[in-house]
Order: C-alpha cells, then sequence, then structure tokens
C-alpha cells in the first residue's frame, strides 16, 4: 500500500488583517483543506498589542497556488480574563444580539459588563436594554470589517462605555464574543 504525498500550504490572513501569513497545513488536495477553522491569538497576529487575550476565529475559503486564503468567521475572549475581572461585589451582565450588516452579513455579538458594585435587577435591565438597543443599531448601519476593526481598536467598546456609564458606573465593558451566521 503507498502512502499519499501531502502538499504544505501557506496560510493568509484576510485583507483586514494585512494578508499576513500565520500558518502552514498539509494536505494532498486543496480542496480538502477548504472549510477548516483555525484559532489564532491576537497577540500572535500584532506583536504589541493589549488584546492578548483575543482568539481569533478563523475558516480556509480558497487555495491558489500554495496559498490558502481565510476569511474572518468570529472571535472570543478567554475565560481567564472574565473570571479576573468579575469580583465579589460586583454584578456580570451578558446579552445576545444578532443583527443583519450594512453588507449583508448576519453577525451575532455577546457584550459582557462589569459593574464596580453590586446592582440591583432594574439597574442590570436598564443596562442591558441600552446596550441591546445600541448594538442593534450599530450592527446594522456599519459593515463587517468596521465592526471587526472597531472591536480590535476598543472603539466600539469606548462608545458603548460612554452610552452605558449615564446608567451606572462600569468596570469592563467587552464584546466577549462574536460569531459570523
Amino acid at each position: 500500500m503507498k502512502a499519499k504525498t501531502k502538499k504544505e500550504f501557506n496560510i493568509k490572513l484576510p485583507k483586514l488583517f494585512n494578508e499576513k501569513f500565520i500558518g502552514k497545513t498539509f494536505a494532498d488536495k486543496p480542496k480538502k483543506i477548504i472549510g477548516r477553522k483555525l484559532i489564532v491569538y491576537a497577540r500572535d497576529i500584532w506583536e504589541n498589542t493589549l488584546k492578548y487575550y483575543y482568539k481569533l476565529c478563523f475558516r480556509i475559503d480558497s487555495v491558489e497556488d500554495d496559498i490558502a486564503s481565510t476569511i474572518f468567521v468570529g472571535h472570543e475572549i478567554s475565560k481567564a480574563f472574565i473570571s479576573k475581572n468579575v469580583k465579589k461585589n460586583s454584578t456580570r451582565i451578558d446579552l445576545y444580539v444578532k443583527g443583519k450588516t450594512k453588507d449583508n452579513k448576519i453577525l451575532v455579538l455577546k457584550p459582557i459588563v462589569i459593574t464596580t458594585k453590586r446592582v440591583k435587577t432594574s439597574v442590570a435591565s436598564a443596562i442591558r436594554r441600552e446596550m441591546n438597543k445600541f448594538l442593534e443599531l450599530y450592527i446594522k448601519e456599519n459593515s463587517l470589517d468596521k465592526i471587526v476593526k472597531d472591536i480590535m481598536s476598543d472603539d466600539l467598546q469606548k462608545d458603548l462605555r460612554k452610552t452605558l456609564n449615564t446608567i451606572y458606573p462600569l468596570s469592563v465593558v467587552e464584546i466577549r464574543k462574536s460569531e459570523l451566521k
């Protein structure tokens, strides 16, 4: 029985991430690697990032020559970051927001907000309501590339914090997870 010889393919990130080569994969036929997912930490893409706790997920979309091109399919922050920031006398508020972007892609955002002190359920509900309203409008008015750029640069979190701080002081505002449906 003869073993199949496998070929090496370089994996290239999307244009949004400067088309950086991030790794290699092996297969005997190019069509076998299409659809494979890979998870990359933000510190492997950018050297001096403050987002060291971000895990970015990509899927191989096409293969040309020996280069596998990827598309962004989501991100997640590490559980260690969340547990480090949730204190004894604080309130953790989670939300699930699904919407269609300007470029007709269905995006799910799962933000997390941690208050400075424990709050009543009425205050938590007000924060959740305002956050939902803000994010639904934000997703509808922006393209996927802009949303991802704003999440990575903290612009979205800063705008969200500014809006929500009028209700109650917050210690952490972060987009815990994003998924492309």
